[in-house]
């Protein structure tokens, strides 16, 4: 009798596939164009970390290594009881476990944000090497990638302040010799019904162990007894006793006995070291406070006003404090020594939410602080937005000129900073500020180029009802507008027709009609209604034409712009007219864009192919695909890349060439798997079981 199969595997190797039946055709990985070195994103812990090792080895009990399965750690514990640093000293000390990667996200700070989770994973395929066109627009796209680029590696995940259980799962790696370490802002305990989910509490440090963190603060011996009675004060709370310890060392000539003497007071160590968070450390703070200069103060007190829960940058801090850039970095640097703040990166800082609140509460904005940041990030984020796309037009149409010179790094201020635009669009659309609505205008090309739906979605959708309100119906409009492709992105066609109807309707502004109107065409067409489609778009043309003809000027911008509009209309019509007219239309297009415009010039010669098929004209058909294809890989255009597969593949099903078309089907149904396309993905899996696979 043969040997029995072992289901079992003896060696080494980077990859393993199980089969349990025959296996025919490859098996394909689907891995960044431009991998990057292993990401090593969780924090340092503190240079003076101290605190129970039992903690420590119940972590690395709970993630020994084997199993097949990533294991995940939830650390609990009072507030400021040190459960992050806990996080980072044991990360620290077994970082050679994870070769393949450190990731680090905080969630706390986006509580009650729609789309968190699909922001950080978006984040961590980037970390790996994945480009922006590349990643999947939805959430479940972008678990799906991270699930199968995880699958298999050695990585450490690190949720940080994690609110609710179903983001320590969507943030869960692949299978694998994987850890996940999470430190617990809100009930997690569901999460025990997952399987391979311990949980460590984190008891207040021991006497031992502070008495170890205050004086490596401090670096001087204290009185014994003093020492002791600090600690008891403090009910072993680390960020009590650091800030306690900060003060001491900040200020030598200050006996400890005063410390004492302050906390002590009556009703006063209650308040300062009672288990509610606001009030644990309220006091520790104001002593430490109370020994800062002035500078310090007013920067510690812009931390306060800040509209973001994030990280602020040296320029931000400056603008708020109308200060020198080296004197707030100076005064930051004060801030970081006495444990208020920590950096973040190169002149950014992070101040955790119970710093921020007392430093609202010890500094009423009657300075002008909140005003200012709004200020700096709206003007940062004209300027910027309109650099992304500055053929678009709205900005200067609607508003005139950007008032501020954009960076040479638009693209990288933008994403570093979108928590916090996003932080200020809400409280503009809270105080009913029309400023809202220039902002959305600039963001949506990068919102839309970077497929941030969520953000296009509720930014525009609160710019349209704060333009409504100040009886703006042409920015109301256009802020449909720019909310409808959010909805067309998601697959939510119906949506986004009843959005551009709308603003069609309410529109005064020919152009936003027109654009309007177009928008409408091209989810018509989507949706494969190709006669409602054709209606629109002509509509969309004769209003590109009249409006060059109404509007344009001796101005050579002008002149562009409304050429450029008649061009995309063009474009556009093409891909649905009678095939005895659209083959003008396209010419008229390429006559635009050819040397202007690389992506536009493909996406006519891919709509010029599909066309071409229609009509029986296969030769020339391919050539504008393979034209097209070749012109969308060179720019990185991945979804275009799958889209004009399947146009090739039903090229070569036109002719008979079965062989070629399932081969580029297949390529297809591998791009769109591989990046989450589900729609354009069943379109190619059809379009293969069709030919017989």
């Amino acid at each position: 009798m043969a040997d029995r199969a072992s289901n079992a595997f003896d060696g080494e190797a980077d990859n393993v596939v199980q089969v349990g039946g025959d296996l025919s055709g490859g098996v394909h990985y689907h891995l960044p164009r431009r991998p990057k070195p292993a990401p090593a994103q969780v924090p340092p812990p503190g240079r003076l970390f101290v605190n129970n090792e039992t903690q420590l080895a119940a972590i690395s009990c709970a993630l020994r290594p084997g199993g097949g399965e990533p294991k995940v750690v939830v650390v609990r514990g009072a507030p400021g009881g040190g459960k992050s640093e806990t996080v980072y000293q044991w990360v620290s000390k077994h970082r050679g476990r994870f070769p393949d990667g450190l990731f680090y996200a905080r969630l706390s700070a986006g509580a009650g944000e729609a789309g968190l989770e699909s922001a950080v994973l978006r984040d961590f395929l980037l970390a790996v090497g994945y480009e922006s066109d590349e990643i999947p627009t939805t959430e479940s796209g972008r678990y799906g990638l991270w699930q199968s680029w995880s699958c298999g590696k050695r990585i450490a995940v690190v949720v940080d302040d994690a609110i609710k259980a179903s983001q320590v799962r969507k943030l869960r790696p692949g299978e694998g010799d994987s850890a996940v370490l999470v430190t617990e802002a809100g009930p997690l305990s569901s999460l025990r019904v997952d399987g391979g989910v311990e949980f460590v509490p984190l008891d207040p440090l021991a006497p031992e162990a502070a008495r170890e963190l205050i004086t490596g603060i401090v670096g001087r011996r204290l009185d014994p007894a003093e020492l002791d009675e600090l600690i008891r004060l403090c009910d072993g709370y680390t960020i009590a006793l650091c800030a306690v310890a900060a003060g001491l060392a900040d200020a030598p000539e200050r006996p400890a006995g005063r410390w004492i003497d302050d906390l002590s007071r009556q009703g006063r160590r209650l308040k300062v070291l009672s288990r509610d968070e606001d009030q644990s450390v309220r006091a520790v703070f104001n002593t430490v406070l109370d020994r800062l200069g002035e500078e310090p103060r007013q920067v510690y007190a812009a931390f306060g006003q800040h509209p973001g829960r994030g990280e602020v940058s040296l320029g931000a801090l400056a603008a708020a404090c109308e200060r020198d850039l080296d004197e707030v970095r100076d005064a930051a640097e004060v801030l970081c020594r006495a444990r208020l703040v920590r950096t973040a990166g190169a002149d950014r800082y992070l101040a955790d939410g119970l710093v921020r609140e007392h430093a609202r509460a010890q500094f009423p904005d009657d300075d002008g602080r909140q005003r200012r940041f709004q200020e700096f990030y709206l003007r940062r984020a004209i300027a910027e937005g309109w650099a992304v796309q500055t053929e678009r037009g709205w900005l200067e149409r609607l508003w005139g000129a950007p008032i501020e010179r954009p960076s040479e790094e638009c693209w990288t201020w933008l994403t570093a900073e979108r928590a916090n635009l996003r932080a200020v669009a809400r409280e503009l659309h809270a105080a009913g500020s029309a400023e809202l609505c220039r902002m959305a205008v600039a963001l949506w090309p990068f919102h839309d180029q970077a497929k941030h739906v969520d953000d296009m979605d509720v930014i525009n959708r609160d710019a349209a009802e704060v333009a409504t309100s100040h009886d703006l119906p042409d920015i109301a409009a256009l802020a449909l507008v720019q909310r409808g492709f959010a909805f067309r992105y998601r697959g939510e066609h119906d949506k986004a027709v009843e959005l551009f109807g709308e603003a069609a309707r309410r529109s005064e502004l020919p152009e936003v009609e027109a654009t309007a109107v177009e928008s409408m065409g091209l989810v018509l067409r989507d949706q494969g209604d190709p006669a409602a489609a054709r209606d629109a778009l002509r509509r969309n043309l004769r209003a590109a034409e009249r409006l060059k003809r109404e509007r344009s000027t001796d101005r050579r911008d002008d002149e562009r712009t409304y050429d450029r509009r008649i061009a995309l209309a063009c474009m556009h019509l093409g891909s649905v007219e009678d095939l005895g007219q659209c083959w003008e239309l396209f010419e008229r297009a390429l006559s635009h864009f050819t040397g202007r415009e690389a992506i536009n010039e493909a996406k006519v010669l891919r709509w010029r192919g599909r066309r071409g098929t229609d009509a029986g004209r296969h030769d020339r058909a391919r050539a504008d695909l393979t034209a097209a294809l070749e012109a969308m890989t060179q720019l990185g255009k991945t979804f275009d890349r799958a889209q004009i597969l399947c146009d090739l593949g039903e090229n070569a099903s036109a002719v008979g060439d079965l062989d070629a078309a399932r081969e580029r089907y297949r390529a297809a149904a591998e791009l769109c798997q591989a990046n989450g396309y589900d729609e354009l993905g069943m379109r190619a899996r059809a379009a293969l079981d069709g030919l017989g696979g």
